[in-house]
């Protein structure tokens, strides 16, 4: 028999897709929506285009969704840093996390909350409620919170993530294994979702990241030999969010937001900012055999980690920083006229060059990367310092985007005018409110 936390008080359930553009649950008259159960709950007032982070990746958005604010306030720049005082990289995690996220708060006022494989949650720490981490996450046995749900997600198969490696070479199975852990990710949603009392039940899915960075061109391609297999995942994704909505119209309590992280496009190219750093004379290497950010030189007047992050190589900063506050400007000035000119096939390769400055601000701002670059539709940015060349392909053929998530909400009277990343959390108290 099901429990509730607030008898008569409002829910909210929360569906998390990550990476599903605007377009791919909208549909158009030249490619239908690959989610039409979902898109058939949200009137069309009810689904709108999402601004994402910069950089649009996932543990920078999706810390920015929990919390409500920009890196500079939360902390979390990217999904590799530096260790500070050197040039070994560290990849942060859920204790990097300097905000709030919402289920915190709103445990404090004595609300529950249920979050199935949200990134940039690992690893699992004590909330007034359930988590369950999302990737990164190497420890299944460091993924959950409260510890006694464990056995069941061993004895179930439970999965925090595929092996995307497969996704190169052996495609039949990745898409079983897709296939695989969102239907066991579907069974643990259903049992936590009687079992457990809450108030915010959020359920994402990752798969559908995966998928497109592979596979977008099976997508793109009606006659890609896959296609039918990537309409079937996504089919399956719609019915899993068709089975939650359900529930929640049968509770009557419950208001619903589905969204997406960052949007998705085809990749045209990528671009390795560390590469075009050597060309133009600004990343140097002691030795030029050497590889890595450990072998940069004194010389060296910038450095970049992915994705699209550039770093001035200070000194006082960095241990060989040879950039000196007097001259601190003027090299990023000259940066930022290298990269808003750079092209990749006649076309321009960055849409937009931010200064730190124009997108942080908090206390963790001194973190901030000097500048952050804004692909153009096509090009991926990434930090390539082991790659030879300046551009290129990959396996991949889907990349970010920034400019097309979606969102969807059931009471489109509160989506207000252009709705970003930042503005959820606020968007979850005030659903919960009405």
């Amino acid at each position: 028999m099901r429990t509730r936390s607030r008898q008569g008080g409002k829910k909210v359930l929360i569906i998390g897709l990550d990476g599903v553009s605007y377009g791919m649950i909208a549909g158009s008259a030249k490619r239908p929506s690959l989610l039409p159960r979902l898109r058939e709950f949200f009137a069309a007032e009810a689904l709108a285009p999402l601004a994402a982070s910069i950089p649009e990746i996932s543990a920078v958005s999706w810390s920015s969704f929990m919390t409500g604010t920009q890196a500079g306030e939360h902390g979390i720049y990217g999904f590799v840093d530096l260790v500070p005082g050197s040039y070994q990289y560290r990849f942060p995690d859920f204790r990097d996390l300097k905000a709030e996220p919402f289920f915190d708060e709103l445990g404090a006022r004595g609300l529950r909350s249920v979050i199935i494989n949200l990134p940039a949650t690992y690893p699992a720490r004590p909330i007034p409620g359930v988590l369950i981490s999302g990737f990164v996450a190497l420890d299944l046995e460091k993924a959950v919170y409260p510890a006694r749900y464990l056995p069941w997600l061993r004895q179930a198969g439970y999965q925090i993530d595929v092996d995307a490696g497969k996704g190169r070479e052996r495609q039949a199975e990745f898409l079983a294994d897709l296939h695989c852990a969102l239907k066991v990710r579907r069974q643990v949603a259903a049992m936590l979702w009687e079992r457990e009392q809450w108030d915010v039940f959020m359920f994402t899915v990752t798969g559908t990241d995966r998928l497109q960075h592979f596979l977008y061109d099976a997508y793109a391609d009606p006659g890609h030999a896959l296609h039918g297999e990537f309409a079937a995942f996504f089919q399956e994704v719609d019915q899993a969010a068709a089975s939650l909505l359900e529930r929640a119209e049968a509770m009557g309590n419950v208001e619903v937001i589905a969204l997406s992280d960052h949007g998705f496009g085809p990749i045209r190219s990528e671009v390795y900012l560390n590469q075009v750093l050597a060309k133009n004379g600004f990343f140097v290497r002691e030795n030029s055999d050497a590889k890595g950010l450990t072998a940069i030189s004194p010389r060296a007047k910038a450095f970049a980690l992915d994705p699209s992050r550039l770093y001035v190589h200070r000194q006082g900063k960095y241990p060989r920083g040879g950039v000196s506050a007097g001259d601190y400007e003027r090299v990023r000035s000259e940066l930022g006229q290298l990269f808003a000119g750079y092209e990749v096939g006649s076309s321009k390769a960055v849409r937009r060059v931010f200064l730190k400055e124009e997108l942080y601000s908090g206390s963790q701002a001194a973190h901030a990367p000097d500048l952050v670059l804004l692909s153009a539709p096509g090009i991926d940015l990434k930090g390539g310092m082991e790659k030879e060349c300046q551009s290129g392909t990959s396996h991949f053929t889907g990349m970010h985007r920034q400019d097309n998530a979606f969102i969807g909400c059931s009471r489109p009277d509160l989506l207000g005018g252009t709705a970003t990343i930042f503005d959820v959390k606020k968007l979850i108290y005030r659903l919960l409110a009405t």
